[in-house]
C-alpha cells in the first residue's frame, strides 16, 4: 500500500501566492459547499416565489369528479412545486360525497373560507367549516359534504409568502346548487390576495358555465 504521509524533512509545496496547496483545496471545497447550499436554497424558495396560477384548461384530462361529472369520492393533491396549489383546483362531488386531500409537499393546510377558520365566508350559510390544521408530506385530510353548495378553501400556511397569495386555493362543488345566492360566487374575488383572485375568477367562470 502506498504511503501518502508527508515527509517532515521535505519542504511543503506552496502556490505562487505562498499558500499551501491543501489550503487552496480547502477553500475550493468550502466555496463549492456554499454554492451548493445557495442553489438548494433557491430551489426550495422557487416553490414559494413563482406565481403561476393552478388552473388547468385541458379538457382532455377531465374525468369523474371534474366539474359537471360529480363523484361519490375524489382525491385532491396538495402540491409544492412549481408553486403551492391544489390539483384539481375545482372538484365536483355528489351530496354526501367525500373529498380526500393528500399532501405531496412539506407543510400545508386545507382551510375553508369561513370567518371562524380563514378569511371571508365563501361556503354556504349555516354549514360547519372544515380545517385540516397543519399537514406534512404524506399526511391526509378528508371531509364529507352533506349539504349542496359551493365550498371554497385555501392553504392558509405562510412561509416565504402566503400559499393563498401564490394561488393555493380550491373549490368543491357539491350536488347541483343554484349559483345565485352562493357566497362563493357572490363574494368579490378581487378582495382575495395575489394569484388567489385569478384562480377563483377562473373557477367562477367555469362554475357558472357548467351549473
Amino acid at each position: 500500500m502506498a504511503d501518502h504521509r508527508v515527509d517532515p524533512r521535505r519542504p511543503s509545496r506552496r502556490s505562487p501566492s505562498g499558500r499551501h496547496g491543501s489550503d487552496i483545496a480547502s477553500d475550493i471545497g468550502r466555496r463549492a459547499a456554499i454554492a451548493a447550499g445557495a442553489a438548494g436554497g433557491l430551489a426550495a424558495l422557487s416553490g414559494c416565489l413563482n406565481t403561476f396560477a393552478h388552473v388547468s384548461d385541458d379538457d382532455d384530462e377531465a374525468g369523474e369528479g371534474a366539474l359537471g361529472q360529480p363523484a361519490d369520492a375524489i382525491e385532491v393533491r396538495i402540491a409544492d412545486m412549481p408553486t403551492p396549489g391544489f390539483e384539481p383546483p375545482v372538484a365536483h362531488v355528489d351530496v354526501g360525497g367525500t373529498v380526500r386531500w393528500i399532501t405531496d409537499g412539506y407543510y400545508h393546510t386545507v382551510s375553508a373560507y369561513h370567518p371562524d377558520v380563514h378569511g371571508p365566508r365563501r361556503v354556504p350559510e349555516g354549514v360547519d367549516p372544515f380545517d385540516s390544521g397543519p399537514l406534512r408530506e404524506g399526511e391526509e385530510f378528508a371531509w364529507t359534504f352533506e349539504r349542496e353548495g359551493v365550498y371554497d378553501y385555501a392553504d392558509a400556511v405562510t412561509l416565504c409568502a402566503t400559499h393563498e397569495a401564490l394561488g393555493a386555493v380550491g373549490r368543491i362543488v357539491v350536488g347541483w346548487p343554484d349559483v345565485d345566492g352562493e357566497p362563493a360566487l357572490d363574494h368579490d374575488v378581487t378582495a382575495l390576495p395575489g394569484e388567489a383572485a385569478a384562480v377563483m375568477r377562473a373557477a367562477n367562470e367555469e362554475t357558472r358555465s357548467v351549473l
